[in-house]
Order: C-alpha cells, then sequence, then structure tokens
C-alpha cells in the first residue's frame, strides 16, 4: 500500500508535463512587426501586390486570399490604377536571422506622432517557416510596415484555415485603417 501511495504522484506529476508539453509543442507562432517613423500611415487608401517570392504546392495563392482578406477589413481597395501601397510577401522555409525593432505600438505612435520615439534594434533567429509581409509606400518605394511570422509550418496538418489564422494574426500588428474609412459605418451597413 506504501508503494501505491508514492506512485500516484509521480504520475500525476508526469501527466501534468506530458500535458503541459502537448500543449506547448503545437501551434506556437512567434509573431512581430516594424515600421517607419517616417510615413504618414493617414495618407493610405488602396494597394496592389507584388509577386510572391516563392509559390509551393499554391501557398502563395492561399496566403494571397487571406492578405487580399485583411487589407479589405482595413478598408484599402485593391488596384492597379496608381496604388498608394504595394504589398510583398516572401515564405523562408530555412531557419532565419532577422534585424527587427522594439517599438511602440503602431496604433500608438500613429495617434500621437511622437519624435521622441527611437528605434532600438533587436536581433531575432527566427524558425523554419517564416512569412514576411511588407506594405511599400508606391511613391517613394520605401518598406513601411512589415510584419512576420515564423514557426508557420507547426501544426499545419490540423487546421484548413492555419494560414489564414497565421496572416490574422500578422495584420493584428496593424490595426490602421484605409484613408477616409470608417469601420463603423462597415459594420453598420453589414448590420443591416
Amino acid at each position: 500500500m506504501l508503494m501505491l501511495k508514492s506512485i500516484k504522484p509521480y504520475y500525476a506529476a508526469l501527466l501534468v508535463i506530458l500535458i503541459l508539453a502537448g500543449c506547448s509543442g503545437g501551434r506556437k507562432v512567434f509573431v512581430e512587426h516594424d515600421y517607419s517613423y517616417e510615413t504618414n500611415f493617414k495618407d493610405y487608401s488602396s494597394y496592389t501586390f507584388l509577386e510572391c517570392e516563392r509559390d509551393t504546392n499554391n501557398l502563395c495563392t492561399e496566403i494571397y486570399e487571406a492578405i487580399r482578406r485583411q487589407m479589405q477589413v482595413r478598408g484599402y481597395k485593391l488596384t492597379a490604377d496608381k496604388p498608394t501601397l504595394l504589398v510583398n510577401y516572401g515564405i523562408f522555409y530555412d531557419n532565419l536571422r532577422y534585424q527587427g525593432y522594439m517599438q511602440p505600438v503602431i496604433k500608438n505612435w500613429v495617434d500621437t506622432e511622437n519624435d521622441g520615439f527611437r528605434y532600438e534594434p533587436i536581433k531575432y533567429a527566427l524558425d523554419k517557416g517564416t512569412l514576411i509581409v511588407s506594405l511599400i509606400d508606391a511613391e517613394s518605394d520605401q518598406v513601411v510596415w512589415r510584419g512576420y511570422a515564423s514557426g508557420i509550418f507547426k501544426g499545419v496538418e490540423n487546421s484548413n484555415n492555419h494560414y489564414r489564422s497565421v496572416v490574422r494574426r500578422i495584420f493584428d500588428q496593424y490595426p490602421l485603417f484605409a484613408k477616409g474609412y470608417d469601420p463603423r459605418r462597415y459594420s453598420e451597413a453589414v448590420g443591416r
């Protein structure tokens, strides 16, 4: 009897460890973004896509559609005629070293346009399977915002909407709307 009492806590601890390992080994995707302080994000209203840098198994098409949905939700118009933004995205299959920046949340900076904010460089070692989405000013050809997610191939077999979810998480870092777009008006029209 004494032996059973000492074994039960061992199994309980082992069970807790297995549960925690199962949760952490799931679909952890690292998401971050950087942006330029020299940008007036309130001036952008339209966009067009640049070609996907690498297409495998129609992955670019799936990600293209997910990005298009996110831009549409934010009020940006897809056009080939004088867009204000260019959208570029690439998929990197190997581990990647990336120079990012610690910055205030973009919404806070756009609301205040505080010139006192500085770029704080940070080096990332991104896991295999990194998606990088860049918004480029069409007039200057300068990247104004870049969102990225690494580890995107983890958990793919378990979800039909995995890449759509990854793109949504990237664009959660970009809570801005197109010039002249009122999301309240859009949600009221949809509700009718």
